[in-house]
C-alpha cells in the first residue's frame, strides 16, 4: 500500500478533475489524502476523500472581485506569457516570455502557493507520502515532495500551456546564454527561493514535475518533450441529483446549454448574451436544457412564450444530461468538453478563456464540433451553427472518432500501476535541512 497525496490550491473546478484519479488510487487499496486550503475542505470531503487543510485561504477570489483587470485576464485570451503557447518556437521572444512571467508570478502563483507551502511541507515531513500529484499551478506540491523524497507529477486540467511555455523559455534562455532559476527568470527565481527555504535545490522538475498525467488524447497536446502519462478523462460533477424529468425521452431533439461555473463564481460574468441565444435556439424545432446559475432570473427574461421549448435549471449533472443531447453548446471548459466527448455528442464551443480556445480548436480539428468566437456568438449565429450540427452527419462521425480516442486511453484505474512504477523510479532521499524559520514545526515525532 502506498501513500498518495493530491495537492491543489483551493479551486473547485481543479478538484473535480482530480477526484476520479484520487478515487482510483483509493479503490486500488492505497491511502489517499487531498491537501488544500481550508475553504476547499467541504468539497473534498463531499467527494468522499480525506481532506487535509493546510495554511490559510488564498486571496484570489478577493483579488478578482476588486480588480477588474485581473478578472479580464483570467476570463479572456490575453494572459502573457501563456497567450503565445501555440505560437511556433522560432517566432517567440525571450523578453516577452520573461515579462509575462514577471507579471503572472506575483498575482497568481505566489498568491495561491505562499499561504499553504509551510504547512504542506510539514505535512509531507510527517506523513511521508511516496507520490505527490499536483495541479499545474500549485508548485508548492513539487517543493513539498522533494523535501520528503516523494516522487511528484502534475495532473493537467486542460491543454498544457504551462509546460509548453516553460520549455520554450528554457530553450530561449539557453540560446541567449542565460541561466534558468536566476534573476532573469521570474518563475525560476521564485521557485529557487521557495525551495531554498526548505533545503531544496532548484531544477526544472519544480516547474513541470517529474512526469505529467494528461487527460487529453495526443492530438490536443502541444509539442513538448514532457513525459506525458495518458489517463482517460473521468467525470465528477460534485454533489449531484438526477431529476426525474431527465429520465424521460425528450419529445423533441434535445440541445444542452451550459457556460460553466467559473464565469459567475470567479470572473466577470458571461461573455455572451444568454437570453438572446436561448430565444434563438427556442425558434428551432428542439428542446433546450440550459444549466445556468441564476436560472430564475433567466426564466423571467425568457417569458412564457419560449417556456415550453427551454428548460433553465440552476444545475443539472452534465454526466447525466450529455447522453440525452444531440448537441451541446458550451464555453469550452475542460470538464464540459471531456464529458461531452465521452458520449460522442457534437459540440458548439463559444470559447473565450485561454485554454478553452485551444480545447475548442481541438474538438473542431476532430470534426466533432464547431469553434465559434465569442465576438460572433449572436443568437442568430449560434442557432445557425446548432442547425448545422444537427443535420450534418459528419459532426457525429467526428464526435465518434473523438470518443474512440478517449476510450483508447487507460482509465484512471488502469493508469494507477504505471503512476506507481514512475513513483518508484523517481523517489529520492528526503532533504535533511531544518525547516524554514517561518514554518510551523509539524514534523513527525519519533521515539526510540
Amino acid at each position: 500500500m502506498s501513500r498518495v497525496l493530491f495537492v491543489l490550491y483551493a479551486e473547485k473546478t481543479h478538484l473535480f478533475i482530480q477526484v476520479p484519479l484520487a478515487r482510483a488510487f483509493a479503490a486500488a487499496g492505497h491511502e489517499v489524502r487531498v491537501a488544500s486550503q481550508p475553504e476547499l475542505v467541504p468539497e473534498i470531503t463531499r467527494a468522499g476523500l480525506t481532506a487535509v487543510p493546510v495554511g490559510r485561504d488564498h486571496g484570489m477570489g478577493r483579488l478578482l472581485a476588486l480588480r477588474p483587470e485581473f478578472r479580464s485576464r483570467f476570463g479572456g485570451s490575453d494572459l502573457p506569457p501563456f497567450d503565445v503557447a501555440d505560437v511556433p518556437g522560432e517566432l517567440l521572444s525571450l523578453d516577452y516570455l520573461r515579462a509575462g512571467y514577471g507579471d503572472v508570478v506575483p498575482w497568481w502563483f505566489r498568491l495561491v502557493n505562499e499561504p499553504l507551502v509551510d504547512e504542506l511541507v510539514g505535512l509531507c515531513r510527517w506523513w511521508e507520502p511516496e507520490l505527490v500529484v499536483w495541479e499545474p499551478g500549485t508548485f508548492a506540491g513539487g517543493v513539498a515532495a522533494r523535501v520528503c523524497g516523494a516522487a511528484h507529477g502534475r495532473l493537467t486540467w486542460g491543454v498544457d500551456f504551462f509546460g509548453r511555455v516553460r520549455e520554450q523559455f528554457v530553450r530561449l534562455a539557453g540560446e541567449a546564454g542565460e541561466p534558468v532559476g536566476g534573476a532573469g527568470d521570474p518563475l525560476g527565481a521564485w521557485l529557487s527561493d521557495l525551495g531554498g527555504r526548505y533545503g531544496v535545490a532548484y531544477d526544472e522538475e519544480l516547474t513541470t514535475g517529474q512526469f505529467t498525467a494528461d487527460l487529453l488524447p495526443t492530438p490536443f497536446r502541444f509539442d513538448t518533450a514532457i513525459d506525458y502519462v495518458p489517463v482517460r478523462y473521468g467525470t465528477y460533477n460534485g454533489v449531484s441529483v438526477v431529476p426525474r424529468w431527465l429520465w424521460e425521452v425528450p419529445v423533441r431533439t434535445r440541445v444542452g446549454f451550459t457556460l460553466g461555473l467559473s464565469a459567475v463564481e470567479r470572473l466577470a460574468g458571461y461573455a455572451v448574451s444568454v437570453v438572446e441565444i436561448l430565444k434563438a435556439l427556442a425558434a428551432l424545432d428542439v428542446e433546450v436544457v440550459a444549466a445556468l446559475p441564476g436560472a430564475a432570473g433567466i426564466r423571467e427574461q425568457l417569458g412564457a412564450v419560449v417556456g415550453d421549448r427551454v428548460r433553465v435549471e440552476e444545475f443539472v449533472p452534465l454526466a447525466a444530461l450529455a447522453p440525452t443531447c444531440a448537441v451541446m453548446v458550451h464555453h469550452g471548459g475542460f470538464g464540459t468538453i471531456g464529458t461531452t466527448s465521452l458520449h460522442a455528442v457534437p459540440q458548439l464551443a463559444l470559447a473565450e478563456q485561454l485554454d478553452a480556445i485551444w480545447l475548442a480548436r481541438g474538438v473542431s480539428s476532430y470534426g466533432a464540433g464547431i469553434d465559434l468566437q465569442v465576438a460572433e456568438a449572436t443568437g442568430e449565429r449560434v442557432a445557425h451553427e446548432v442547425q448545422r450540427l444537427l443535420t450534418d452527419p459528419s459532426f457525429t462521425e467526428g464526435a465518434q472518432r473523438l470518443r474512440a480516442d478517449l476510450h483508447a486511453m487507460p482509465s484512471a484505474a488502469e493508469a494507477v500501476p504505471e503512476l506507481l512504477r514512475l513513483a518508484d523510479r523517481h523517489r529520492r532521499p528526503p532533504v535533511a535541512a531544518a525547516p524554514h524559520p517561518q514554518a510551523k514545526n509539524t514534523g513527525r515525532q519519533t521515539t526510540a
